[in-house]
């Protein structure tokens, strides 16, 4: 076991590729160019397989053996060729069993465990593995080509169809870079970012190019793209067992999930905001005997506005003896104006979820002292952490009350409600509440997420742009919730709709960007697949109880944490947006939302962007989402369609 593990070759890293339905096609010189503007995601080296069909591509990272591990890796007879990117949790018991069925392995990779599985599997090797990932295999005797990605979305995958050939890669960046692609905006994709503050996939910003979903594998075949569905998140049926049935099985999952996520041979670390999630995975990495884990927050010195987390987090460190670090906002008009261009060309695309900024930090923070992190992602998704979920389950309750009532008395109440500077986006979200009370339960729950709503977005769009769009907006809630329900409890509802699209649409590829733009790996225990089953499996009145969110998680906590910690509101690295946009952010906003910047995008309501910068800089309402989309958007726009090369980024 020992030997296993430090011959081990672990690596985070990018992959890219072509594949041409006719021999000679190759451009080798383009395939290095695609990899080489990907080389934050690998900066230790390259690899690459050409073909007469095909070329593969990678960048590595190396977290284990630094010194062997080269990829592409191919099978016995060099007949199936793999470029990987991720992690492979269970290749030990999946190496043995291929061994025992006559393969013979050259390394002790679990990269290379991936063409022996395609040998004996075909394209259900996926099936059979446990972990997060992005893989492309070649068959050379079948002349085709196999995409996969994991479960939940944790790794990215983009791909573009262009005559007769197919490329691919981990980033969008990889694909800008086609000769012959022009760059043009998916208006469709353009409205759906200024409802869900990201582009939703399989589509991206632009025409052509697209995201290989979560949970898919793509075949390649005689020219032609074919994707197909192999694993759906389905609840298990109303459980009737106790709480300590499911907290116990819980805690169970989850110290097997971090033990599995602590292989590492270089230095590892977590990420530690003080709230539950970051908190439970901190705790259990220092239980699995890992030593003295390394641990980063962020937070803002007194006087500074800002809820300080600082204190929470710096209690759970010295709770668990963890080498504990905290960095400062101090000077947010420099910090955010010199890091969002880079923040910008990480996602290559408009990105306008706020909490890029904190996250951009603790990365660029952790990457100094380590090459891996562990973070909390996924747990609000899984056990109902979101305020919106408990505001959704309140509407349900609302709609009980008669209608005259409501009508007469409350909404006109609600409605009537000044938005003070005190009031955050309370007062909006009540606004919310009671104007989509009596919206079938899909579309109210989208009209909850929507940054702009369908008439707000034909005010904010320009003439052509609203001419162009084809319809009035992608209800792609609605359709995840037909997808994944219909179900009879409201959470579970929205919770398996959240997993479908928030989760690998907004929160891991804010994870994958922003740490891969450091050369950092960041691990998600939470996600791992064997912790969501188990989790589908647990009743919503153990998830969200009365008030009190996430309560079948907080059971299994009781003993690890603190019970300030257990019964905090979520916080997270959050940060003061809307002061900022009226304080240190505000000359930013002005020279970037000038009439004069709108009108070379072309793609805004001039008037109307002036009239959110007024109501907000005058405190009348807080438009600071709404502001924050359009400033994204028009850096983007600055960045990407104003000039033809996409950048790696390196310094």
């Amino acid at each position: 076991s020992e030997m296993c593990i430090r011959d081990r070759v672990l690596l985070m890293c990018g992959i890219v590729g072509s594949v041409h339905a006719e021999p000679g096609q190759v451009d080798q010189p383009l395939v290095r160019r695609m990899c080489a503007l990907i080389r934050r995601r690998g900066p230790d080296d390259d690899g690459f397989y050409f073909g007469d069909c095909v070329g593969l591509g990678m960048r590595r990272l190396s977290i284990i053996d630094v010194h062997a591990g080269k990829q592409p890796i191919h099978n016995e007879d060099r007949t199936v060729w793999v470029v990987f990117n991720g992690e492979i949790y269970n290749y030990r018991e999946l190496r043995e069993d291929l061994q025992k069925r006559g393969h013979r392995l050259a390394t002790s990779s679990d990269t290379e465990c991936l063409v022996h599985l395609y040998e004996e599997y075909g394209e259900d090797l996926v099936t059979h593995l446990r972990g997060m990932f992005a893989f492309a295999i070649w068959d050379d005797r079948q002349k085709k080509l196999l995409l996969g990605r994991d479960r939940l979305g944790i790794k990215p995958f983009y791909y573009l169809q262009q005559k007769n050939a197919l490329y691919f890669g981990s980033e969008i960046k990889c694909l800008l870079a086609i000769p012959g692609f022009e760059r043009a905006i998916n208006l469709e994709a353009l409205s759906d970012y200024f409802t869900f503050k990201y582009v939703p996939g399989p589509h991206t910003i632009y025409e052509g190019i697209h995201e290989i979903p979560p949970a898919h594998i793509g075949v390649w075949s005689n020219g032609t793209l074919h994707l197909r569905r192999y694993w759906q998140l389905k609840p298990s049926g109303e459980g009737h067992q106790s709480i300590e049935y499911y907290a116990e099985g819980l805690l169970h999952h989850l110290e097997e999930a971090v033990r599995l996520h602590l292989v590492s041979e270089v230095p590892l670390g977590a990420f530690l905001s003080g709230g539950i999630d970051s908190s439970a995975i901190v705790a259990l990495m220092s239980r699995a005997g890992q030593g003295k884990v390394k641990t980063f927050t962020i937070g803002f010195e007194a006087g500074q506005v800002g809820i300080d987390e600082r204190p929470f987090a710096k209690a759970i460190a010295t709770q668990y003896g963890t080498d504990h670090s905290e960095y400062l906002y101090e000077n947010p008009q420099a910090q955010i104006e010199g890091m969002l261009p880079a923040i910008i060309q990480s996602f290559d695309e408009p990105f306008g979820d706020s909490s890029v900024i904190p996250n951009y930090m603790i990365s660029e923070a952790a990457r100094k002292y380590v090459t891996v992190a562990l973070s909390g992602t996924g747990g609000d998704e899984l056990f109902g952490g979101y305020e919106r979920y408990r505001g959704a389950l309140a509407a349900e309750r609302y709609r009980m009350i008669p209608r005259a009532l409501r009508r007469g008395i409350l909404d006109p109440v609600i409605n009537g409600l000044p938005e003070v500077r005190s009031a955050g986006l309370w007062v909006d979200r009540l606004k919310r509440f009671v104007r989509g009370a009596d919206l079938p339960f899909p579309q109210r729950y989208q009209s909850f997420l929507a940054a702009f709503d369908e008439q707000e977005k034909s005010e904010l769009f320009s003439e052509d742009v609203r001419n162009a769009l084809r319809r009035s907006g992608n209800y792609l809630t609605q359709i995840a919730m037909e997808r994944v329900g219909p179900f009879e409890d409201p959470l579970e509802w929205m919770l398996f709709a959240d997993m479908e699209t928030y989760l690998p649409g907004d929160e891991l590829r804010k994870t994958d960007r922003l740490s891969m733009w450091h050369s950092l790996e960041v691990r998600v225990p939470f996600l791992d697949h064997k912790v969501v089953e188990f989790a589908a499996t647990i009743p919503s009145k153990y998830k969200i109880n009365g008030m009190t969110k996430k309560y079948v998680l907080i059971k299994a906590l009781e003993g690890l944490l603190p019970q300030n910690i257990l019964s905090r509101r979520k916080q997270g690295f959050s940060i003061p947006l809307s002061d900022w946009l009226r304080g240190p952010l505000r000359e930013m906003v002005r020279d970037h939302l000038s009439p004069a910047s709108l009108k070379e995008v072309g793609l805004f309501n001039v008037h109307a962007v002036e009239k959110l910068i007024h109501e907000h800089e005058g405190h009348i309402r807080n438009h600071e989402t709404k502001l924050w989309l359009i400033l994204n958007l028009v850096l983007w726009h600055e960045l990407y369609m104003n000039q033809s090369t996409p950048s790696s980024g390196k310094s």
